[in-house]
């Protein structure tokens, strides 16, 4: 396996590694303009981890699928902080960056979070409102999100 290292802790390891580190490279090169395309990969690569979580559960709810989400995250060494986690509402911390955007921008962060919205829209098969409150991509001192079912 070739491991590539990125800004220092970044390290290719995976797929989704390394189409957060293309995707970076090409927003720095290219600019806002390919947001957009950035957002609608990860967004579809998103979908397809979303299926293959699916295929673990045993209920597909909001709260399951989070934990499911939060100890993935952990055994990728990303430990999570839960905030909130109900059927309608999943709220988290983290400290670590595992797509290597410490330091970039807000909207790179945007597109690349569309991995996890479609994880979290294929696993429940509904849709899904993210908010990112604070994140490392701007030097915030943790990233904050909330993942809530939309409402009907």
């Amino acid at each position: 396996m070739i491991v590539i290292e990125c800004e220092g802790e970044f390290k290719v390891k995976s797929a989704r590694d390394a189409l957060a580190l293309l995707s970076r490279r090409v927003y720095e090169r290219f600019g806002a303009d390919v947001l957009p395309l950035i957002e609608e990969v990860c967004y579809q690569l998103g979908r397809s981890m979303g299926e293959e979580i699916k295929k673990e559960l045993l209920s597909y709810d909001l709260k399951t699928v989070a934990t499911a989400f939060a100890e993935g995250a952990k055994r990728r060494k990303n430990p999570v902080d839960i905030l909130e986690l109900t059927d309608q509402r999943f709220h988290l911390k983290a400290y670590r960056c595992n797509l290597g955007l410490k330091g970039t921008s807000r909207e790179l962060c945007w597109a690349l979070m569309a991995m996890d919205r479609g994880i979290f829209e294929a696993a429940t098969g509904k849709e899904i409102d993210l908010k990112i409150i604070k994140t490392l991509a701007v030097n915030d001192d943790r990233c904050e999100m909330i993942y809530r079912l939309k409402k009907e």
